[in-house]
């Protein structure tokens, strides 16, 4: 398969009369955009992520089994699994500013609802918010190909990814001690106000999005691009090298976001920590991605090697689950390996996909891909709390995790072998 060839139109110029727009200002405003819109993806990762480090307190306060709190997980991909590939069409259809404003404000509703404590509207609340988060990481990844492509991508997706995971990490070291201290429905208040003021940062962006078009800042122009009609078949004729990575993403993802949802609660029965110390252990994972991902998105960028970054983050990840359950490792150890791999691979992995698809099927395709991801995040949250609710323990849970991590493995190698067939797209800078 060959790489597919980019628009070489230069965008450094809104037209031939006019002088060329200094590289320093145009990356300012690149930079600024990118902070903008993560700044609303970090909100909604604090809202998914505040379940985990609270389940404990759902378990007493609320009177919640095991597998009713992970329906608050799998409820948020239900929707996604039927929706996303809407939201990636919407976001070709009818361009980022309007899609990006139309699902932020959907998902902050969301969080509103899920802020109530009425089981129910809860469960609907988080439906809700799978929706609009889902199909707004969507729109997101084809704001950020819009504004680098060329420019630097890789880094670009890893500083991203920085910022999202900040609002993870915000959500295992503060919502514990904010609920023990201030009550659990003032801590799901404040994660209510937080996504409210990331649907003001997305309208900033929209407004900052038209002037980028009008001055030609940015890498494309959408209103420019001729905009395929989606019909299913035409989905299915997207390249195999873009299903495999599909596989892999589905696999590794459903070890690693259904664990650190279960893990706060897996340290407590585990290790005997109290819930603020497990909390904080849990969100290792994060904390030490948030971290590295940028600097291996940066690597990406100079050198390449996305194929062979994907295998070894893939690897990196089996024996950690396995030991946490089954041996006296000290547990931070395997959770630093875990947030290394969990750099290596989204590093990689999102990036890669403006390789394999033209630019007015982006959308469609991240779409796609968050769809098949979000089966396996319904999926394993529920089957975690099935194995917990009827064996009494999380142990069997981590064999499970292991072999996702397997699997995973197994994927990666797939597509280094598809890729190098292809020309080695994926390993060039």
């Amino acid at each position: 398969m060959s790489q597919y060839n980019n628009n070489k139109e230069n965008t450094t110029t809104s037209n031939t009369s006019r002088s060329p727009i200094p590289k320093a200002h145009i990356y300012f405003l690149a930079y600024l955009a990118l902070v903008l819109i993560s700044l609303a993806a970090m909100a909604s990762y604090f809202a998914y992520d505040c379940i985990g480090p609270l389940t404990p307190l759902f378990k007493s306060e609320l009177n919640l089994s095991a597998t009713q709190v992970y329906w608050l997980y799998s409820i948020y991909s239900v929707p996604v699994i039927i929706f996303v590939v809407l939201g990636g069409v919407l976001a070709d259809r009818l361009g980022v500013r309007k899609a990006a404003i139309l699902f932020t404000a959907l998902f902050a509703v969301g969080t509103v609802l899920t802020a109530t404590r009425s089981y129910w509207i809860m469960i609907a609340g988080r439906f809700f918010f799978g929706i609009g988060a889902e199909c707004y990481y969507v729109v997101l990844n084809k704001i950020l190909a819009k504004w680098f492509k060329d420019r630097g991508l890789a880094l670009a997706f890893g500083i991203n990814l920085f910022l999202m995971r900040a609002g993870t990490y915000a959500a295992f070291f503060v919502l514990p001690w904010m609920a023990e201290n201030f009550t659990l429905g003032n801590a799901l208040w404040i994660v209510a106000g937080i996504n409210v003021i990331g649907l003001a940062s997305t309208a900033l962006y929209g407004l900052m999005d038209n002037l980028g078009e009008k001055k030609r800042y940015v890498s494309f122009v959408e209103q420019e691009q001729e905009t395929e009609e989606f019909r299913l078949r035409q989905a299915f004729k997207l390249p195999p090298a873009f299903w495999v990575i599909s596989l892999l993403c589905v696999t590794y993802y459903s070890a690693i976001f259904p664990f650190q949802g279960a893990a706060t609660d897996f340290f407590v029965e585990r290790y005997s920590m109290d819930t603020i110390s497990a909390g904080r252990l849990a969100g290792t994972i994060i904390l030490i991605s948030m971290f590295t991902t940028w600097f291996f998105g940066l690597i990406v960028d100079r050198i390449g090697k996305r194929a062979t970054m994907m295998i070894v983050g893939s690897l990196a990840m089996i024996p950690c689950h396995v030991s946490m359950a089954y041996t006296n490792i000290n547990p931070l150890i395997p959770m630093i390996v875990l947030g290394i791999s969990f750099s290596l691979v989204p590093a990689a992995l999102w990036p890669a996909i403006p390789l394999m698809v033209k630019e007015k099927q982006l959308g469609t395709a991240y779409g796609l891909i968050a769809m098949i991801q979000n089966v396996g995040l319904f999926t394993f949250p529920l089957a975690v709390g099935r194995i917990r609710d009827t064996l009494g323990s999380y142990k069997p849970a981590m064999i499970m995790f292991a072999g996702l991590g397997i699997l995973g493995f197994i994927f990666a190698i797939w597509l280094k072998i598809l890729e190098a067939k292809g020309g080695g797209y994926l390993e060039k800078a």
